[in-house]
């Protein structure tokens, strides 16, 4: 028995493809801010490796969402985009706090070593 299938009774046109490709690009953009929000979480929660995870999908979501909507200026485009910045920048943040944590761990860690030799230097005398 052959399969039915649904044909539009109207012939596509601009302005319909042209809707459908915005629909499409919205959801690419939605779909951006949440990986960034994402990312965020797990900034917060110091999980880096996800973080790392995320930020090389995100990247190819970037260029394709932005290959895009190149040729569109509209406030959503526009809106999105001051999202991820004010998102990022929060990332950023939150990425040189942690490195200045192991940064001074490390260096605490050097100061204790140091410490020992010099006990241990003066354990001989």
């Amino acid at each position: 028995m052959p399969s039915l299938q649904l044909i539009a009774n109207t012939p596509p046109n601009d302005k319909h493809q042209r809707e459908a490709l915005q629909r499409q690009n919205r959801l690419q953009l939605a779909a951006l801010l949440r990986a960034t929000e994402e990312m965020l979480i797990c900034a917060q929660q110091g999980d880096w490796e996800s973080v790392e995870e995320l930020e090389h999908a995100r990247k190819q979501d970037l260029v394709v969402s932005f290959e895009n909507n190149a040729h569109e200026n509209s406030a959503v485009i526009v809106e999105a985009l001051a999202t991820l910045v004010y998102l990022n920048k929060q990332i950023f943040t939150l990425v040189k706090q942690a490195k200045q944590e192991l940064v001074n761990s490390q260096q605490g860690l050097q100061q204790g070593k140091s410490a020992v030799q010099s006990y241990e230097s003066h354990q001989d005398i």
